[in-house]
């Protein structure tokens, strides 16, 4: 599992030292927002699955909206504002 930024208390208290915010984050992600701890959870319940997943082995599942898809996604979100 390869979680990309989850919105969790960790988060909010990182951003307490202002070295970024939510629109940050948001800003650079495709879909626009910050994981829940509820999408991460949804994945890993897809793995231990094994009638969804009993054939899938020795992946990383990215979990992430997108953000390590595309490194020019940004550029063209911009494009569109």
């Amino acid at each position: 599992m390869c979680p990309g930024w989850v919105k969790t208390e960790m988060d909010v208290a990182d951003q307490a030292g202002g070295g970024y915010s939510d629109a940050d984050i948001e800003g650079v992600n495709p879909m626009g927002r910050f994981a829940s701890p509820e999408d991460i959870a949804r994945a890993i319940l897809f793995l231990a699955d094994p009638e969804q997943s009993g054939f899938i082995n020795g992946q990383a599942l990215p979990v992430d909206g997108g953000w390590t898809t595309d490194g020019s996604w940004q550029s063209l979100r911009m494009r569109k504002r």
